[in-house]
């Protein structure tokens, strides 16, 4: 390892040894101590390794030996070096390039903010910019304790942020304060948002004549935004009216509610599927003129659909004509019919039926009961399910008391 390292930075030389007796030459440079590696035979020449510094001394050699020598390549350090020496750009270029991506990584080219959900990323950016963090900004010129202080103070909804360099970009982490609801204090009823027979009241505030078991119907007033009577005083009270105070009335009235929704779904489905037979329409349109190229023939296809295609061809130089082509391609179909059984049917019919009402009862009401019905129809191809849900749910709605 060490001879090749030293070979390779002194230089070595392999060369070709020509004439009538090239042995010759190799017993003179072993006499001389020469170092020579690598000998082979080709033809009646020899090829020879030797170090470079060796190769300048064996002058003398060739003439007493009556050889000839040819150097078929060269190997090592000196070479490189004379190399990059005539081409310099090869030297200075990766230096170059390394010392400008150096500097350029030493800059911040871009800067992104990431976790905001509220606030606008260009507020973010604009104290950022303030503070010296911009694109071209230096690395080691930007005090990011300084920005995210500065931040936090100016935005108050900010609870945490940090600043990081993730090569030439700086990315800004924000978490947001989460910012309880403003609770609506201004005076309100409680109605019925959908007819049901009550099954539990609970006022927290306002007053109520009803009690469980009575019957409303949407839009009846159930918690009434009026402060409760106080208890009866011991003094006796003032002979003018005290008006009612109105409140924001509040409270949870449960009660039970029906949905209804109805499924159908046919025994027997007609399945349309292209034969590969086809009839083109070609009309060509030039300027305000139509001209049709190719007429389909549909008399021979019971049942089709169509597509249309249209291009429109580039506006021709100097020239303001528009031309355009309508391509219609009708498709022949053929029908089959799909058949299913009657418990397939209600199935499907009662599942459409379900997924209609999934959309209308709320994820917090408590399903009490489910009817499915068959429906008898006078079309012997059909199947329709009803579908009866009793369920209880809060069914409150707020409405504001007008002054």
């Amino acid at each position: 390892m060490m001879s090749k390292l030293a070979n390779y930075l002194q230089g070595a030389v392999r060369i070709r040894v020509s004439g009538m007796m090239p042995e010759k030459l190799i017993n003179l440079c072993v006499t001389q101590h020469i170092s020579l590696w690598g000998i082979t035979k080709h033809n009646d020449d020899l090829l020879v390794w030797m170090k470079l510094g060796d190769f300048f001394t064996i002058r003398e050699m060739v003439r007493k030996s009556r050889t000839r020598i040819t150097i078929v390549r060269r190997y090592g350090f000196p070479f490189t070096a004379k190399r990059l020496k005539r081409r310099k750009v090869l030297l200075i270029g990766p230096l170059v390039f390394f010392l400008a991506l150096n500097i350029l990584s030493s800059y911040v080219w871009f800067v992104d903010v990431m976790g905001l959900k509220n606030l606008p990323d260009s507020r973010i950016k604009e104290i950022a910019f303030q503070q010296g963090l911009k694109p071209g900004a230096l690395k080691n010129d930007i005090n990011t304790k300084q920005i995210e202080n500065e931040i936090l103070i100016t935005l108050p909804e900010v609870a945490w942020i940090g600043v990081n360099f993730v090569g030439t970009r700086a990315v800004i982490e924000i978490v947001e304060k989460t910012v309880p609801k403003q609770e609506d204090k201004s005076p309100a009823n409680l109605i019925a948002a959908k007819d049901g027979v009550i099954t539990e009241i609970i006022v927290l505030a306002g007053q109520t004549m009803l009690k469980k078991g009575d019957t409303v119907k949407k839009g009846d007033l159930l918690i009434q935004g009026i402060a409760p009577e106080a208890p009866e005083a011991t003094v006796k009270p003032p002979e003018a009216p005290v008006p009612e105070q109105p409140i924001r009335a509040k409270g949870i009235v449960k009660a039970r509610v029906w949905y209804e929704s109805y499924g159908e779904t046919e025994l027997a489905t007609a399945v349309h599927e292209p034969t590969g037979r086809q009839q083109l329409g070609v009309v060509l349109k030039i300027g305000s003129n139509e001209f049709v190229v190719k007429k389909p023939d549909l008399t021979q296809f019971a049942l089709y659909e169509q597509e249309a295609i249209h291009k429109k061809l580039p506006l021709w130089r100097n020239s303001g004509l528009i031309v355009e082509s309508s391509i219609d391609v009708y498709h022949e179909l053929d029908t089959s019919w799909l058949e299913i059984t009657l418990e397939q049917a209600r199935d499907a019919a009662r599942t459409k039926a379900l997924d209609q009402l999934q959309r209308l009862i709320p994820q917090t009401a408590h399903i009490l009961s489910r009817n499915v019905e068959v429906i008898k129809t006078t079309e012997p191809n059909l199947v329709r399910v009803k579908v009866t849900i009793e369920a209880e749910e809060d069914i409150v709605q707020s409405v504001m008391i007008s002054q």
